[in-house]
């Protein structure tokens, strides 16, 4: 079963009721409507539908609003899933390997592809023959987002004898597969070949600072990991914008360099440069920069606990926390249990735990966290809940922003609790 939600805003009475329907008018029960929560001079109300996931990778749901001033009817489906195939290059082997090493090395690149899930082989034709050969490794599949979009790079490597590669009548091909479609580039040797095929002789890492570390601490770990396609690997570290190195230590091998970081830094979008020095490009090293990505003011978020529905099918309470009209989209959402932190752990676990990503609308974004744990635990009235929020825009106020709920009440404290914590303090 999965959980979708419907949100009505800026209405006023606070009179509204929500209806759900699937595609053709039948109307759905399995809902629960949550009591309207008052922001500014009007009204905010939410629902949830609890549908099979079956049901919602074939059908269109409906929510339905009717109110004094009007009804509105707003269609939710299941977003066709993006497809891209990727961008395939492959590196064939250097002189100097194959003279010093006897090996020849290939390494295949396939960018900018979506889905996720995807195979990538080698396969070894000679004299019409084919056959899959087995690679060294395959790198871990990196993401990033590019116009709203996540899209997937990796990269998978192989090694074969010198004399294997130099036989005229082989030939190595890259072979990529996921949904979006297949993808080959064949390579070949020639007696002609005057030498590697020079690309990206390193493939550069950047691993951000956690969230919770730079919001709770003030500083975190920014890590640059390298990876060498070529072998000519000498040295990585960190400088600032102005080139000048700045002060960093190794990882567990010494192609990674880690810097701390702190707030200040992180906040003001402070750019730092990884830097690495490869034989290939003597006299020049290759940079990746990072710069945290900020536009402005920070806009303190508006945080509402809404209280579980009066019945439920499966005899689970679930309490939403919504987090609004913040700004930027950085955010920490966590859950205390009589004042005791909630882990994210197994489905096992007797509490469990998730929050959406952003959603972004205009210059602002809003997220849903949501607990979930039996109703046994929830008639304990003595027990008390809280959702918790971290956000820059409080670092220097109330440092953060808590609602509470107990069963006895079943009402959500809605008044900021302002925290002026000393610096030194540490979350337990």
């Amino acid at each position: 079963m999965m959980t979708l939600g419907c949100i009505a805003t800026g209405f006023t009475p606070a009179s509204l009721t929500f209806k759900w329907n699937e595609e053709g008018g039948n109307s759905l029960t399995d809902f629960v409507q949550y009591p309207a929560v008052q922001t500014g001079g009007s009204y905010m109300g939410v629902s949830q539908l609890r549908v099979k996931r079956a049901d919602w990778d074939s059908k269109t749901f409906e929510c339905a609003v009717e109110h004094s001033a009007g009804s509105k009817k707003v269609p939710v489906k299941k977003q066709p899933e993006y497809l891209q195939q990727p961008s395939l290059y492959v590196m064939t082997p250097s002189k100097e390997e194959m003279s010093e090493n006897n090996t020849a090395s290939f390494a295949c690149f396939a960018n900018d592809f979506s889905p996720r899930t995807h195979t990538i082989k080698w396969m070894r034709m000679e004299k019409g023959t084919e056959k899959e050969v087995v690679s060294d490794f395959k790198s871990s599949c990196e993401s990033e987002k590019k116009s709203e979009k996540t899209l997937y790079s990796t990269t998978s490597y192989l090694r074969v004898n010198e004399s294997e590669w130099k036989s005229e009548e082989v030939t190595f091909t890259c072979v990529f597969e996921n949904k979006a479609g297949n993808v080959r580039r064949t390579v070949g040797y020639t007696s002609s070949d005057a030498g590697p095929v020079h690309g990206h002789s390193v493939v550069i890492t950047i691993i951000e600072p956690s969230l919770e570390d730079m919001l709770m601490n003030k500083k975190a770990e920014l890590v640059c990991d390298v990876n060498e396609i070529v072998p000519g690997f000498m040295s990585v570290k960190w400088e600032n914008d102005n080139g000048k190195t700045v002060t960093s230590r190794k990882g567990v091998t010494d192609k990674i360099a880690i810097l701390d970081i702190t707030y200040e830094d992180w906040s003001n979008g402070t750019v730092f440069y990884c830097a690495v020095d490869h034989l290939e490009n003597l006299g020049s090293l290759i940079k990746k920069p990072y710069k945290r990505e900020t536009g402005g003011d920070p806009q303190r978020p508006s945080v509402f606990l809404l209280a579980p529905a009066e019945q439920t099918s499966d005899n689970t309470v679930t309490l939403t926390c919504y987090v609004k009209d913040f700004y930027p989209k950085d955010v920490l959402v966590a859950w205390l249990v009589d004042d005791e932190p909630v882990e994210r752990t197994s489905s096992s676990a007797l509490y469990q735990f998730n929050t959406t990503s952003q959603i972004q609308s205009g210059r602002t974004y809003s997220v849903y966290s949501q607990l979930t744990f039996s109703n046994d635990l929830w008639k304990n009235n003595e027990v008390v809940y809280s959702c918790v929020v971290y956000h820059e825009s409080m670092i220097k106020s109330t440092k953060i922003i808590m609602r509470t709920i107990d069963r006895t009440s079943n009402q959500p404290n809605l008044v900021n609790l302002s925290l002026n914590v000393p610096q030194s303090c540490k979350a337990q």
